[in-house]
């Protein structure tokens, strides 16, 4: 499956991943595990025998999502950064169908040797690591998860507005209506967040929606974070979900923020342990 508008400019798009990988500021192990869904590329980092925690990245997106957070997570934790297959990333290209990826996410941690772990997922990912626990608890020791897709819906009309703004060229225009932020200015981060926007072709499935009593099972710790403007899911009704179906989970629903959500290092890390 092409997942690229060329192969020239997937080739290129991933170099310059290659090379922004080679900055990662802390020592790192890269692996790839083999999973029905194909390769997926995974980098590890912290002490070998310290607890796991597993990395989910959002759609149109890869494992520098984490760049900022890794130092602070892999001090006393191993921590693997999963690129998901489908995505800008160095996993296989494939794009089966979206119920497959909670599944593949179990293989993944099968093929890394974990048994459990603490599982923390953005966006497309929140939704995926939803999805591991609601299908096998045991692997999901506590859940972390920041604007997930798959708790409050989809703002289907802003969505479609940003993919048709994509297609006209318009990719500032675009970020700023999903993110809530325009992202010019941040050097290395926003220049590749704008090659991805120019050379990748964006997913176009609809992640359905996890019913109260599949999030009602969900016993072990949680921790959700949702921005109350943004404009991509629905923030407010994430926050409301979760605090009426789930007894442990500590909800922040932050004021002001949108889809990109910073600044929470610090939070994660405590709620790591």
């Amino acid at each position: 499956m092409d997942i690229f508008t060329s192969p020239d400019a997937g080739r290129a798009l991933l170099d310059r991943y290659r090379e922004l990988l080679g900055t990662w500021p802390v020592p790192a192990e890269r692996l790839t595990v083999a999973t029905t869904l194909g390769d997926t590329f995974a980098l590890a980092s912290g002490p070998p025998n310290a607890p796991p925690v597993i990395l989910v990245h959002g759609a149109m997106a890869n494992s520098l999502t984490w760049f900022g957070d890794i130092a602070a997570w892999s001090e006393h934790h191993r921590v693997y950064a999963i690129d998901i297959p489908g995505e800008p990333g160095l996993s296989a290209p494939n794009r089966p169908p979206i119920d497959d990826y909670p599944g593949w996410l179990g293989e993944v941690m099968t093929g890394l040797g974990i048994e459990s772990a603490t599982v923390v997922g953005l966006s497309l990912g929140g939704w995926i690591a939803t999805g591991l626990a609601v299908r096998d608890p045991r692997r999901v020791e506590r859940l972390a998860l920041i604007c997930p897709g798959g708790i409050g819906k989809v703002r289907r009309g802003i969505l479609l507005a940003a993919v048709l703004l994509l297609a006209l060229g318009q990719r500032r225009r675009s970020q700023k209506l999903i993110l809530g932020a325009d992202l010019s200015g941040t050097g290395w981060f926003g220049e590749f967040h704008d090659r991805i926007n120019r050379d990748f072709k964006p997913r176009r499935t609809e992640l359905r929606i996890y019913t109260d009593a599949e999030l009602a099972a969900l016993t072990m710790p949680m921790l959700v974070i949702a921005g109350d403007r943004d404009a991509l899911i629905n923030g407010p009704e994430t926050a409301r979900r979760v605090r009426a179906n789930v007894s442990k989970a500590d909800v922040r629903l932050l004021p002001g923020v949108g889809h990109l959500i910073t600044g929470q290092t610090g939070t994660v890390a405590e709620f790591l342990g």
